[in-house]
């Protein structure tokens, strides 16, 4: 039986999910939340569809797949107007329970299709199928249409999705230590690591060589997704406000062009208040290069629901870039927050590219090199060399 090629399963890789547990340390809880967390659903699904990386909203994001595809011009317009539309309940998804996680992507998904049917010839669609298969890796032998081309026998298939348990248990694993603030996760993050390189090895010994060839076909030809590096929604719009600080009102939309850099804080929460040195250090190196930094005041206290105490507490702090009082929590829920502080990076088109909750340095954390490095990759113009830190690799088939 012929090995996978792990050169080729690497070109395989896209993100495929939002959980906030299986986001990787550079863009998830770098200290213990305020509050002590609900204890975490640790029963996994039987389903094996529950396993399927849900991969269409990721690839449609990406430049890439909107050429290989044939969106430009004002298709691509019209899928722009779409993603303002439902980007935003795909974000605040991530912070949903899995199964109702699922369900509120796979609703965001039914309308995009709708739209893809209506506006792409059938040969696009049919390539856009085959990137979807591909970029569900292995886990796309767990969909019963893929098995049965393929021609899986039943113990194949429960080895299959052992390993995809196994994967997702190790996860939640690490996501409860993020929740609790028990630590950096250092065995647990070990554990998933080794789950998922199993699993990742898993096809290339349990497959023949008819079987891999198989698998190779129905992805199609081959499609570089190493690079694919926008695969997040469309930055929620800021909610209006009577109240801006240093700044006439903004937009997202009128700052298209620009990096920004929005960070949500409350300004008597301790943590926020470590992270505002680090801001205005970005505002000074960056402001001169095409980047903005939006400071979003959302109340956590009562005295933070006065704009009054917000502007002098901003002033007495030297804040000197735009801020926004987000008295009503407006902006807050629209984007999905659980933390203050937490900051986001949006590209010049208008999409998420990095997030940092909690404080930057906690505990010898480096959010602000993160940070910094993303917004200068943006400036210049520069596609990520390896895939985004919460992608999931999973395995595709050996190479002919």
């Amino acid at each position: 039986m012929r090995p996978l090629s792990l050169r080729f399963l690497r070109r395989l890789v896209v993100a495929a999910t939002l959980v906030a547990s299986l986001v990787a340390p550079a863009r998830s809880i770098a200290q213990p939340p305020a509050a002590p967390a609900k204890p975490a659903d640790t029963r996994l699904p039987t389903n094996p569809a529950d396993y399927i990386p849900q991969v269409i909203l990721p690839l449609l994001h990406t430049p890439q797949v909107q050429a290989e595809i044939g969106i430009e011009g004002a298709k691509l317009a019209q899928l722009e107007q779409l993603f303002a539309q439902v980007d935003g309940d795909w974000w605040r998804a991530r912070n949903l329970p899995p199964v109702q996680q699922r369900a509120a992507i796979t609703k965001v998904e039914k309308v995009v299709k709708t739209w893809l049917t209506e506006s792409l010839p059938r040969e696009k669609l049919l390539r856009l199928a085959d990137l979807e298969r591909r970029a569900q890796g292995g886990r796309v032998l767990l969909r019963e249409d893929v098995a049965e081309v393929v021609g899986l026998e039943p113990a194949q298939s429960e080895k299959l999705l052992a390993a995809a348990r196994a994967t997702e248990s190790a996860a939640a694993a690490l996501g409860r230590v993020f929740q609790s603030g028990g630590g950096q996760g250092d065995l647990e993050k070990a554990a998933l690591l080794a789950a998922r390189e199993r699993e990742l090895k898993l096809p290339g010994d349990l497959l023949s060589e008819e079987q891999q060839k198989e698998w190779r076909r129905i992805v199609g030809s081959p499609f570089d997704t190493v690079t694919l590096d926008r695969i997040y929604p469309m930055a929620t719009e800021l909610a209006p406000s009577d109240t801006w600080i240093n700044s006439e009102p903004l937009s997202l939309a009128a700052l298209r062009g620009k990096v920004v850099i929005l960070h949500f804080y409350a300004f008597e929460c301790v943590n926020c208040q470590r992270n505002l040195p680090i801001y205005a250090e970005w505002h000074r190196a960056f402001a001169d290069k095409g980047v903005v930094v939006i400071g979003v005041q959302t109340p956590e206290t009562e005295a933070e629901k006065d704009s009054g105490k917000v502007i002098a507490a901003a002033k007495e702090a030297g804040i000197d870039y735009p801020v926004v009082f987000d008295g009503d929590s407006a902006t807050w829920k629209a984007w999905g927050n659980t933390m203050w502080p937490t900051v986001y990076v949006i590209d010049q088109q208008g999409y998420l590219r990095v997030w940092w909750q909690g404080e930057l340095n906690w505990q010898g954390a480096k959010g602000d090199e993160v940070i910094s490095t993303a917004v200068e990759k943006l400036l210049a113009g520069k596609a990520d060399a390896e895939p985004a830190a919460a992608t999931q690799r999973y395995p595709g088939p050996a190479t002919p």
